[in-house]
């Protein structure tokens, strides 16, 4: 094990994913590639309870509130059956890009702490699973460790998870945890 792609979207599962791709990166002398997706699709309550929030910029936590409590954009049939997910209170890509930041800055934090070789990849902005699929094929990674679960754990029964799917189709080892 030389080189763990460590996707993370500052979920629970992701903080508990992380700890188990610096234990293994200890174990091996390995080092960690840290990716983070845009969260498109999410709500601001969605972002304000990831665990990363609570230490980040204030501006950014009370710009999410006001979004929180603004109305809901109404959405044509056309673009709910093109995106069910789509959200009710999009959230702009300068924050998605600010909170991407902040979740890859403070895992790379947490890998320096513990002497990890930790570098951060560009932020993705194209579907999930492609893009850690994409991202583990660039950085010629042999381990793929991510959280089971994201921020919408409803999705994965309906739909599918992206840690199903990039199980499924990933040329690597592959590790999900609860």
């Amino acid at each position: 094990m030389k080189t763990i792609l460590m996707p993370t979207d500052g979920s629970t599962a992701a903080e508990k994913a992380l700890d188990l791709a610096l234990d293994l990166a200890q174990q091996h002398g390995a080092s960690l590639k840290i990716l983070h997706v845009l969260l498109r699709d999410k709500e601001p309550w969605e972002l304000l309870r990831l665990p990363e929030m609570a230490d980040a910029d204030p501006e950014l936590v009370s710009a999410l509130k006001e979004m929180e409590q603004a109305p809901a954009v109404p959405h044509m049939a056309e673009e709910i059956m093109a995106n069910p997910n789509a959200a009710d209170r999009p959230v702009p890509d300068s924050m998605l890009h600010a909170i991407g930041g902040h979740v890859i800055a403070r895992a790379v934090g947490r890998a320096q702490k513990r002497g990890v070789m930790a570098d951060a990849l560009d932020i993705a902005d194209t579907g999930t699973a492609s893009a850690i699929l994409h991202a583990a094929k660039e950085a010629r990674a042999d381990t793929i460790v991510m959280g089971m679960r994201g921020l919408r754990q409803i999705d994965a029964i309906t739909f599918g998870s992206v840690s199903q799917e990039v199980c499924r189709l990933a040329p690597c080892t592959c590790v999900a945890v609860h």
